[in-house]
């Protein structure tokens, strides 16, 4: 028979169950469907018609590919060949994502079995086998590179410890691929982190990486991309039914998870675009990738729902000029506090650009970092490091006043029983009482901190709680070289 005779009969193939009831077998905790009549799953569709045997047989030949790319790569130590920013972006990129592609295996397999179509759990299954594809390339990438680097151990060890930059990538992360229903992890994960997000992410940062010589970097993120951009399609057919029947809840999923999703970019794309790329290799701007990729995307995707535009969407778009560039500064200086090598990238050739793609940066950054320069070149470098935390936000779990600039900073704070709950932004202050329940407890690392829960109640203590050690201790990508530009 031709696959399209029989594809659909498969795929729809379905259970009328008589030994349970069909509440007990799909719970609404975990299908989230809520009051969508199951009726409407009928019209549940995606692009992607692939059997299981196709299935197989592309990605064995994408996995033959990708494994003998990176054999050579390791055969000719490529990796100590290129340049210390991009070895650093990196390290931080494995460190922070990936475990997550096994925390989405979990994700994918509760679809399998919860999804309220049968279509959907049959399209699950691909999805469950791509992550673990994913989780399997990015650790035996890191493997190789154990030797050139010990801050590669953090691909696995990262997410078992207190690191404050993992712990925010997690409390979003642990939320959507662990703690929701499907239909919102679907909304969350598959169409506006995955679709709108990362898959555009991967696609950048593999042509950066090819320009940069990384070859092995570059053709596990290419073929990663190729699944991302199949099960990521879970999300549009969901989102689409949900507007249909449930406009505010869709409206309020695709606004609280476009803004956290923006985060994790301020703090793990915005600063390896902008400053850890060697300059004659930057083709775009962070800001300017965004807004090519990613806010056009997004519109459009909003149009078609017949959705409205995020209400914080001048916050956002005033976001894209100063979020990263407050993070990048703060992780530089808490550098102590991180599993790799931070580039400062602000020589004066990269301030040049920088000025050129953001005309604010020397008011809103350019001052602070003049101050940093004076102290390393005049050898004050106790001034240089942190002597404690920053106080950080309760939802986003990134430092207050890093969603933008030093003009707009001002306090966003919420009484919830006998708390009172700190904020970066009013979008996060929005997220934080869309459900204040499952937020409401958590104590971020400054938290922690202050309720005597690090010992001793110093950065040293709060190093060793966040499982910091000395060979991965993070320090200047370029022990401070760019700081004689200045010199004279």
């Amino acid at each position: 028979m031709n696959r399209d005779e029989w594809y659909d009969l498969a795929r729809d193939l379905d259970w009328t169950l008589s030994y349970v009831d069909e509440k007990q077998a799909f719970p609404d905790e975990w299908t989230g469907a809520g009051a969508i009549p199951s009726s409407a799953w009928k019209d549940w569709d995606e692009p992607f018609r692939a059997s299981y045997r196709e299935y197989v047989r592309v990605q064995r030949e994408k996995d033959a590919g990708a494994y003998a790319v990176k054999e050579a790569f390791k055969r000719a130590r490529g990796f100590d060949r290129l340049d210390p920013g991009h070895q650093a972006a990196a390290m931080l990129h494995m460190g922070a994502v990936a475990m997550v592609e096994q925390m989405a295996v979990h994700m994918e397999a509760r679809f399998a079995r919860f999804a309220p179509s049968p279509r959907w759990r049959n399209i699950a299954v691909y999805g469950m086998l791509d992550e673990i594809r994913h989780a399997q390339l990015n650790l035996s990438f890191s493997h190789d590179l154990l030797k050139q680097a010990p801050q590669f151990d953090w691909a696995v060890k990262a997410f078992h410890t207190n690191e404050w930059g993992i712990l925010a990538v997690r409390h979003f992360l642990d939320d959507t691929l662990l703690g929701s229903s499907c239909v919102d992890s679907a909304v969350v994960t598959n169409l506006t982190l995955e679709h709108g997000f990362t898959n555009m992410q991967f696609v950048a940062f593999a042509a950066a990486a090819m320009d940069a010589g990384d070859v092995g970097f570059s053709n596990i993120l290419s073929s990663i991309q190729t699944d991302e951009a199949r099960h990521a399609q879970q999300g549009f057919p969901t989102a689409g039914i949900l507007a249909r029947f449930d406009r505010k809840r869709a409206q309020d999923l695709l606004d609280a998870s476009f803004w956290r999703s923006l985060r994790l970019f301020h703090l793990l794309t915005g600063p390896a675009m902008d400053y850890y790329t060697p300059v004659h290799l930057r083709k775009q701007s962070f800001k300017e990738f965004m807004t090519e990729w990613i806010v056009h995307h997004h519109l459009r995707v909003l149009d078609d729902m017949g959705l409205a535009k995020p209400w914080y969407w001048d916050q956002f778009m005033l976001s894209l000029e100063h979020g990263h560039h407050a993070l990048h500064l703060g992780m530089w200086f808490w550098r102590p506090t991180l599993w790799f090598n931070p580039c400062a990238g602000v020589s004066r050739v990269e301030r040049e650009w920088l000025v050129e793609k953001y005309p604010g940066w020397e008011d809103s950054w350019g001052v602070l970092w003049d101050e940093i320069i004076r102290n390393v070149n005049a050898g004050n470098m106790g001034k240089a490091y942190p002597e404690t935390l920053p106080a950080l936000c309760n939802l986003c779990q990134l430092p207050l006043g890093t969603a933008l600039d030093r003009h707009h900073l001002r306090p966003y704070t919420t009484t919830y029983g006998p708390r009172l709950y700190h904020f970066c932004s009013e979008p996060c202050q929005w997220i934080f009482g869309l459900d204040p329940e499952r937020y409401a407890g958590h104590m971020n690392v400054v938290d922690r901190f202050l309720a005597g829960q690090i010992q001793p109640m110093n950065l040293e203590g709060a190093l060793e709680w966040m499982g910091i050690t000395h060979d991965v201790m993070g320090n200047d990508a370029f022990q401070y070289r760019w700081a004689k530009d200045y010199a004279r």
